[in-house]
């Protein structure tokens, strides 16, 4: 069956191929959109790369304290703790104001795609036969350009950042957790391991749950639309 433009759009039982096709359309939409874009976007991701660097820091600044700094504060030599002090504060400072420049800096990534989204899909429902219109009705066309843009938003706007922080925070952690500690690091693979796989199988199942969802609400505001319109 084919997936292209309005044809089976309701459907929710699609097939491994299907699924794949889909996915790899919509990162080709998403690429599109981000290549205007794309030197805010190494900007936003050098800012959270420096400000997960100095997150992690922030433990291996204590560890040195303890290790370094207090055995020669007890010999009256404060000069390393209130570097060490300093440097955790600082570091701590930056981080934050990293992270403050990096949301503003995404919303504004994500609000650009999303005007940019709407626009085509403006000028192509514009482009659209009169036959189109006839068939695909106007709650139908409203339904697209409402629930599906927001959860397009949705997505840009928190759920993207979040992921990209996660990920970043995660293999720093990871590679400081196995310089300090190999054994540690090796625990915490093999955790990863089983939390991998429970993620692929929520991954799966809930797909189509998210469809149908989406097909509800979808026909929910069609049939809203065209009762109070006519």
């Amino acid at each position: 069956m084919s997936l292209y433009g309005t044809n089976n759009e309701e459907r929710t039982d699609l097939t491994k191929t299907e699924s794949r096709f889909i996915r790899q359309r919509s990162r080709k939409l998403l690429g599109s959109l981000l290549l205007p874009l794309r030197a805010r976007l190494w900007l936003a991701v050098a800012m959270i790369f420096v400000s997960t660097t100095l997150r992690v820091a922030g433990p291996a600044l204590i560890a040195f304290a303890i290790d370094w700094a207090l055995p020669r504060a007890i010999e009256d030599d404060f000069y390393p703790l209130w570097m060490v002090i300093l440097l955790y504060l600082g570091a701590a400072a930056f981080s934050a104001l990293m992270v403050y420049y990096f949301m503003i800096l995404t919303a504004k990534i994500a609000q650009s795609m999303l005007f940019a989204l709407r626009n085509r899909m403006f000028i192509h429902t514009q482009k659209l036969s009169v036959e189109f219109h006839e068939r695909y009705t106007a709650g139908r066309v409203i339904a697209r350009q409402t629930s599906d843009l927001e959860s397009i938003s949705e997505l840009l706007s928190g759920g993207l950042g979040e992921l990209v922080v996660g990920i970043f925070f995660m293999v720093f952690t990871a590679g400081a957790l196995l310089i300090l500690d190999p054994i540690s690091f090796l625990v915490l693979m093999a955790a990863v391991i089983p939390l991998a796989i429970v993620t692929r199988w929520f991954q799966i199942n809930t797909n189509r749950g998210f469809r149908a969802q989406r097909v509800a609400s979808s026909t929910l505001i069609q049939n809203f639309v065209e009762t109070m319109t006519g």
